[in-house]
């Protein structure tokens, strides 16, 4: 019997952190097949999600910052993408994002992942007040799409990480204490992906960028949309799955909240998103990508608020 080698490889960079290994896992996991080499770039090759990667068959690198540009060509050699799973806050500075750019466009990788998998930036509404990680990755976007001019970059918004709007409070839904806070409208919807469907997503589309019959469908830019709901709906879905009364939804007043933004801009990221939910632009649901990432869920189902509610 013939074993089929998969012609393509790829590298991930950051690819142990909080979102960075479930992008790893995606490539590792349900489509390990069509990527005979995955490249992970990590600050501890030895730390235990790297060891867990490794044992799943990724080939660790060190990312040295002392030797970023040795450490980044040794890493992107031969590889067809190449994902940046790194922060784009402060935590990381500019001139290692752009080292990678450089990198990428040293190496011959056809497709480059920008490390985008959050709220759709581009809709935002604080004319002069934008938050500086936004403005950071509107840069960082720019920068990397005039440098790498003829391979395809891939910014993909994803929503709110699934998993973390039930399980901690500070979006303002308190499942332990059945209460949950808005601002504006508790009947409005916000779309919310889990870790592990953003990382199935990224594997998907890197396969049908590569693929020169489906490489056209791709834009520059995608949403996905796993799973939307209001607070109203993750209210009666805590009740129903816990068996207990509904909750109490309370609705803060949003131009408050966006006023105060105004006079103090850049403090508190968590308004910022406050804002963004209140005025329907984490809402994904009618205008996402889903269907050509995964058509019909043929590759997997994706995760739903549900999923999570039964565990709470």
């Amino acid at each position: 019997m013939t074993t089929i080698i998969s012609p393509h490889s790829v590298a991930i960079v950051g690819g142990t952190g909080g979102l960075g290994q479930y992008i790893s896992q995606g490539f590792l996991t349900d489509f390990k097949a069509n990527f005979h080499t995955i490249h992970i770039l990590s600050r501890d090759p030895s730390s235990t999600a790297a060891r867990e990667l490794s044992a799943k068959g990724a080939v660790l690198h060190k990312l040295d910052e002392a030797n970023l540009p040795r450490a980044l060509d040794e890493a992107f050699k031969d590889v067809d993408v190449i994902v940046n799973a790194l922060p784009t806050s402060a935590a990381v500075p500019d001139s290692t994002h752009e080292a990678i750019i450089e990198a990428v466009a040293r190496s011959k990788a056809n497709v480059y992942f920008l490390s985008e998998f959050g709220s759709d930036y581009r809709i935002n509404d604080f004319p002069g007040y934008d938050h500086p990680d936004w403005l950071r990755k509107v840069k960082i976007g720019a920068e990397s799409r005039q440098r790498l001019k003829g391979r395809k970059v891939i910014g993909l918004f994803t929503g709110a990480f699934a998993e973390f709007t039930l399980s901690v409070r500070f979006l303002g839904i308190d499942v332990a204490n059945n209460t949950y806070t808005c601002y504006g409208s508790p009947t409005q919807r916000f779309s919310a992906t889990s870790r592990a469907d953003i990382g199935r997503s990224v594997a998907r589309l890197a396969i049908v960028a590569l693929d020169p019959a489906t490489a056209s469908k791709v834009p520059d830019e995608l949403r996905v949309a796993g799973t939307t709901a209001s607070y109203e709906d993750i209210r009666d879905l805590i009740a129903k799955t816990k068996g207990i009364p509904k909750g109490e939804v309370k609705s803060e007043d949003l131009a408050v909240l966006k006023a105060r933004i105004r006079q103090d801009p850049g403090k508190n990221f968590l308004d910022y998103i406050h804002v963004v939910f209140g005025e329907g632009k984490a809402d994904f649901s009618a205008k996402n990508d889903n269907e050509l990432i995964n058509p019909g869920e043929r590759f997997w189902k994706w995760t739903k608020f549900e999923d999570y509610a039964s565990h709470l």
